[in-house]
């Protein structure tokens, strides 16, 4: 595939990827106040506290830990995750305009969101692409341990349910952590489907030696 074919489709990945986590999360999540983990785990709790929008609050989230990673990541490593984060936090806003209303039944939007997250996810994972904030560490610890970067994403996870448990109400913690177990699977069967099935594309997302 020749150079400007790849940019086109990795663009497209960060459009599609970003897209699905920001509908998963304006219709289906936040408005239960289900964190996802990691950053956006954190922008719940800062709606919650002091009402800040759910989108700006997770780009400023994410483009903050990014920033403290910057010296160990490549141009377009940044400049690629930073896509990611921006394509997302967007989508979050604009959904929230566009949908006003959810679902009344807590556990089919539950349901309908673990998926849209871990299909997002698991698509910019497939082509080593970071969703920042916490998806970053997982993603490189996973390329260098060899290790899963869903399992690895639900143990980091697990300490942001429980501060947004502990402030908001804890059966969040159940609540998150059935999402993070259906949206890691799912990015788990994606990223080993890709390896064992299709050929390896050029990496975007490189760390610095």
């Amino acid at each position: 595939m020749t150079g400007w074919l790849m940019k086109v489709k990795i663009t497209l990945i960060i459009l599609a990827g970003g897209l699905l986590q920001g509908l998963a999360m304006s219709l289906f999540l936040f408005p239960h106040d289900i964190p996802t983990g990691g950053a956006a785990g954190i922008a719940v709790l800062l709606n919650y506290l002091f009402h800040i929008p759910h989108g700006l609050s997770v780009w400023a989230v994410n483009v903050s830990m990014l920033f403290t990673a910057v010296k160990w990541l490549e141009v377009r490593t940044f400049v690629g995750t930073l896509a990611s984060i921006t394509v997302t936090s967007a989508s979050v806003m604009v959904f929230d305009i566009i949908f006003t209303e959810f679902s009344s039944n807590l556990w089919l939007d539950l349901a309908g969101g673990a998926v849209l997250l871990g299909l997002g996810i698991g698509l910019l994972y497939k082509y080593k692409i970071s969703n920042g904030g916490f998806g970053a560490l997982a993603l490189m610890i996973s390329i260098y341990r060899s290790g899963n970067p869903g399992t690895i994403l639900l143990i980091m996870n697990c300490v942001i349910f429980m501060v947004t448990a502990s402030v908001i109400a804890w059966e969040i913690v159940i609540q998150a952590l059935l999402c993070q177990f259906i949206s890691t699977r799912i990015i788990d069967i994606i990223y080993q489907y890709r390896f064992k099935s299709l050929p390896i594309a050029a990496p975007i997302y490189r760390f610095r030696k």
